[in-house]
């Protein structure tokens, strides 16, 4: 299988890219298998934080220019292209947070796909990078729109139009992942913050992430309005109560999602 899923740990997806002889780049089985994945794990009501990964020293590679692109050129003819890669790009496929773990290459598609990832950490070894113009194309699947958006407009700038990579370090410093960390600890790492968004309260974090998502396309009073009435749905739940009264008492919150 060339997409593996699997709960490591309770509340934890880990969907990874399985396609090491080809740097972890996305054929259109590859593709198909991912959007199959998302679709399970936002039915698996235990599943609550959702990781994605890559094999071996590559996160992915971006689209395998000798099979995607002919396969995308032909959706294109006949007006069957949905625009999104790997069923994930274009509309979010899960309520629930994703997590990126770039363990190696993120370049074209691949970065592509961490972009729309809620959150980004990296091994020390990553590199990023969006080469589409250097055959041709540009980075069409949310790269041109979203880097501008996530890291400072001139190094965005730099980097689509020059198709040429940065390091993890240079990554961090532009805000483009929250942490960097060893090769050897990038697995635990992404675990521990998966597994402490997953404890917290379920509606909780569908309403602070759905916000998260959205906002960036709307103005700061919609947004505040919307943030508003948010909190005084969160606050009539029953998480709410239980997390006040497990704050008083001193325990762990027991949550169920209402």
């Amino acid at each position: 299988m060339t997409v593996l899923r699997e709960i490591p740990r309770p509340g934890v997806a880990l969907i990874t890219i399985n396609r090491p002889d080809k740097l972890n780049s996305i054929d259109p089985a590859t593709d198909l298998l991912l959007r199959e994945a998302w679709a399970w794990a936002e039915q698996a009501d235990d599943v609550r934080c959702i990781i994605l990964t890559g094999t071996e020293k590559s996160f992915c590679a971006g689209g395998d220019i000798a099979e995607l692109l002919p396969e995308l050129r032909r959706r294109n003819e006949v007006n069957a292209d949905d625009g999104t890669f790997c069923g994930l790009t274009r509309v979010y496929p899960t309520r629930k947070p994703i997590l990126a773990a770039v363990n190696g290459m993120a370049f074209g598609g691949g970065l592509e796909l961490a972009l729309a990832s809620d959150i980004r950490i990296a091994s020390a070894k990553a590199k990023f990078g969006l080469p589409e113009v250097q055959v041709g194309v540009l980075a069409g699947a949310g790269g041109v729109t979203r880097l501008p958006r996530f890291i400072a407009p001139a190094i965005a700038a730099e980097m689509l139009l020059t198709g040429e990579a940065i390091d993890a370090d240079t990554a961090l410093r532009a805000g483009l992942v929250s942490r960097v960390v060893p090769p050897e600890q990038l697995m635990e790492t992404a675990l521990k913050i998966a597994t402490r968004i997953a404890a917290n309260a379920p509606l909780a974090i569908v309403r602070t992430l759905e916000l998260i998502r959205k906002s960036r396309s709307l103005s700061l009073a919609d947004s505040l309005d919307i943030e508003r009435a948010s909190l005084q749905y969160l606050l009539a739940s029953a998480d709410a109560k239980e997390g006040i009264a497990a704050f008083s008492e001193k325990r762990a919150p027991a949550f169920t999602g209402h």
